[in-house]
């Protein structure tokens, strides 16, 4: 039937760097409404290069059901 979800474990650095892409992608949607288009493209490169990052650091880590 349905095979269960495996969840990473979180740890102090995946909880940074996800505070970090979040605070990042809020504050550049901000500056968007607020008509601050630099701030906001610099913003929401900043995000991406985060979400990418976290994807390359994080990515061979062992989930809750492996160790």
């Amino acid at each position: 039937m349905d095979k269960p979800i495996k969840k990473k474990k979180i740890n102090f650095g995946r909880f940074a760097v996800r505070t970090l892409a979040i605070s990042a992608s809020t504050l550049a949607l901000f500056d968007f409404l607020k008509g601050e288009y630099q701030a906001g493209w610099l913003l929401a490169l900043g995000w991406l290069t985060i979400v990418i990052g976290e994807n390359r650091m994080f990515n061979g880590e062992k989930t809750n059901e492996e160790t």
